[in-house]
């Protein structure tokens, strides 16, 4: 026996009986072979193609494929997995393992486990009296002790029984069973389920049910009861039919129990829809080879009321509620010089879908589909001579009503060359717009006679001459930027109009049935009774009349190049309505104390007052941090006035132990209501975290009341945690009334 580090190489090849092939090398201070054993003491490395191992002493017996470590003993296995133990016995041939006292980690999966005796075979990986968490080590905090498990080594799901949750050192929950998957891998079972109370519908319980058989494909079954209110069930299937594209397919039905409804005054008994999303960013490019770029994107959505959207979720808030269902479809195919485009929008406007409206959706406008073309600019004649065209073909349509099909084309022609040196840049525009319109069932009343009117046609012609600088400049402690543009048009030819206002036949023959029209207001195109506005229109005010447009902008920067001020100003005067258009001005301050303020606002010279006001400041350092907002709009539509003005205030505060508390709050000015407060409590480490949420808000609920224009408060306290990497559950609990104050004014 030598006195010094011996390295003793073994290579053992299995026999061409035996499937399995090991090879396995041994580094020690002191070896030796008795019979079919080989002993190792000292500093002992093992290594094979699977595992790496370092201990005290080891007996390798050739003959059964079996090494045992004995001492210090760390394993390596791949490149995530780590294990500690005093004991350890691994049996190459039949591939498994057995461990006394063992701490295991898993680098990918982010979590360790520390066991009593642990043993491996082919399929899995099995433990007793053991502790799994993935917070640290040392005063975890939270960990999961339970009496024995086993991790399935192919699905990498962890099975344990009669586990004890602790927070700390405090248990809080026991379960016979619980089991959860250690990787992202798609798997069919049962998710987290949703459990609570709402007021007014009661006991609330979701059992979202997970379909994943493919790669390609997966299914949720949402199905969910309100004790007091109904039952339903939600259903979401996504799907990839290509690598160029992801598609999802949803749909739902809840039915309200008659006594509900008529209870809680919905204006439906079933509450229904289904939506369709698709992306797909090759389509003709498998057929077709070229350089170009396509993408294809579609959004259907037919639902009878929004409150298919707010029994989603039994929290009901959704950003889907309006009332106006729009259903899209985009397609583009664009090469470096031309763009080729179709789109379409379906709507569905759930307000007309009542038994007092006897057209329901028929008299919605629908754009289905638009054509669209366009030549990028290009050179023609000389390098600083551009063009560019553009022509849409639009088909509007509906059950009644007026429909129309539009074709428009606009091609404007640029000219520009620097000036003074580079110091100004010169830019002539001679642009062309011309328009026509196929109308259906349109009519004109004039002298107690009813006109077709079949189409229309609009030219448009003008002359825009434009001079613009870029400038800057650097000082001794910050740098300058500037840009000043300055264009004049001159309308130049016009022919032809669009009405303002069509007759609603459909309204007038419907009346005339019934015997009820109301002659008085024929004649009267601004009523609303038998007349509408076009959903077509000529150019504004911006390309027909002589004016001159100002647009400034500055920033300024300081030496280390952080942007501490950013103005802008825009302003029109026209000539011949001899008034300055609206102005428009924003100022934003930057401070190094992470400070910063700002206002945005449009004033209507024409009608002397402020018609858009946003005011916004906000603070943020480590710990705290701020974003008050107030916004103003008072816009002129249909000789009436709509007015909001909203302020809002959202901060955070961050405390000790990674806690975090956060508040906000939004405010009605107008309608003097808070539309929603919400309280929360946050604590977020590494390894899980927990919220705490109470929020009020107001929402407007649909009635089988057509008159009814209150809305529904709702009260609720809300509790998240998730345990990293096993996921998390949350509890709600809520109460709704209805809040006695007219919202729609």
């Amino acid at each position: 026996m030598l006195n010094k580090k011996i390295l003793f190489l073994i290579f053992f090849i299995i026999s061409s009986i035996c499937a399995n092939v090991q090879d396995v090398e041994f580094l020690a201070d002191n070896v030796k072979k008795i019979d079919t054993k080989i002993h190792a003491n000292g500093n002992v490395i093992m290594y094979s193609k699977d595992y790496l191992v370092t201990s005290d002493m080891a007996i390798y017996d050739e003959k059964n494929e079996v090494a045992e470590f004995f001492g210090n003993i760390n394993l390596l296995k791949g490149k995530n997995e780590t294990s500690k133990t005093t004991y350890l016995k691994l049996d190459f041939k039949n591939k498994e393992n057995f461990a006394e006292e063992n701490f295991m980690m898993d680098k990918e999966a982010e979590i360790w486990m520390q066991n009593k005796t642990s043993c491996t075979d082919q399929k899995y990986y099995r433990t007793k009296n053991s502790v799994v968490s993935s917070c640290n080590i040392d005063n975890p905090d939270w960990k999961i002790k339970y009496t024995s498990g086993k991790l399935n080594k192919e699905t990498k799901f962890l099975h344990l029984f009669n586990p004890v949750f602790y927070v700390g050192n405090v248990p809080v929950l026991y379960l016979p069973y619980f089991g959860f998957p250690t990787d992202k891998t798609r798997r069919t079972g049962l998710l987290i389920p949703e459990i609570g109370y709402i007021s007014k519908e009661g006991f609330y319980y979701k059992q979202p049910i997970y379909f994943a058989p493919y790669e390609s494909w997966d299914l949720q079954l949402d199905p969910q009861v309100r004790t007091t209110r109904g039952f339903g069930i939600y259903a979401t299937f996504r799907f990839a039919d290509s690598p160029y594209s992801y598609g999802e397919i949803r749909g739902g039905v809840f039915d309200n129990f008659k006594r509900a409804q008529e209870r809680l005054e919905y204006k439906n008994e079933k509450h229904h829809g289904y939506e369709f999303d698709y992306d797909r960013s090759k389509l003709l490019g498998y057929l077709v080879n070229g350089e170009f770029k396509e993408n294809l994107w579609i959004r259907f959505t037919n639902i009878n009321d929004v409150e298919y959207y707010d029994l989603k979720e039994k929290s009901g808030s959704n950003e889907d509620g309006d009332s106006l269902a729009t259903s899209k479809l985009n397609y583009y195919l664009t090469t470096d010089e031309h763009y080729f485009g179709t789109y379409a929008r379906y709507y569905i406007d759930t307000d007309k879908l009542n038994s007092k409206n006897h057209f329901k959706n028929d008299d919605t406008l629908q754009e289905l589909p638009t054509l669209h073309y366009h030549k990028f600019a290009n050179s023609v004649f000389l390098d600083n001579l551009l063009y560019s065209a553009d022509f849409k073909a639009h088909n509007y349509t509906r059950k009644v009503g007026v429909t129309a099909k539009q074709y428009e084309f606009n091609l404007p022609l640029v000219f520009t060359t620097p000036i003074l040196n580079d110091w100004l840049n010169f830019k002539f525009t001679e642009a062309l717009y011309a328009t026509h319109i196929d109308y259906s069932k349109n009519y004109i009343y004039q002298n107690g006679e009813f006109y077709k009117d079949k189409s229309s046609d609009y030219v448009n012609n003008y002359h825009k001459f434009s001079l613009g600088t870029d400038i800057a400049k650097s000082y001794e402690s910050y740098f300058h930027t500037m840009n000043l543009d300055l264009s004049y048009l001159i309308p130049g030819y016009q022919s032809g109009d669009i009405n303002q206002r069509l007759f609603k036949e459909f309204k007038y023959n419907y009346d005339k049935d019934k015997n009820i029209v109301n002659s008085n207001v024929l004649k009267d195109m601004a009523n609303r009774l038998y007349y509408e506005d076009n959903f077509l229109g000529e150019l504004g005010k911006d390309y027909t009349q002589r004016n001159l447009m100002a647009n400034f902008t500055e920033y300024l920067y300081n030496k280390n190049g952080r942007k501490f001020l950013r103005h802008s100003v825009k302003q029109k005067y026209d000539f011949e309505d001899k008034e300055f258009g609206n102005l428009i001005h924003r100022l934003d301050l930057y401070f190094s104390n992470g400070l910063n303020l700002g206002n945005k606002f449009e004033y209507s010279n024409e009608n002397k007052r402020f018609e858009k006001v946003q005011s916004y400041t906000g603070y943020s350092d480590k710990t705290f941090s701020a974003r008050l907002s107030h916004s103003y709009e008072n816009i002129k539509r249909f000789e009436k006035y709509d007015k909001d003005n909203y302020l809002i205030l959202d901060t955070s505060l961050n405390l000790p132990y990674f806690y975090k508390l956060f508040a906000k709050y939004e405010y009605d000015l107008e309608r003097s209501y808070s539309k929603m407060w919400r309280l929360g409590l946050t604590r977020n480490r590494k390894c899980w975290n927990y919220t705490f949420v109470y929020q009020e808000d107001l929402e407007p609920k649909t009635s089988s009341n057509f008159d009814y224009k209150k809305a529904n408060r709702k009260r609720a306290f809300y509790f998240f945690i998730n345990f990293y990497p096993f996921g998390g559950v949350g509890y709600d609990v809520s109460k709704n009334t209805d809040y006695d104050k007219d919202i729609s004014k």
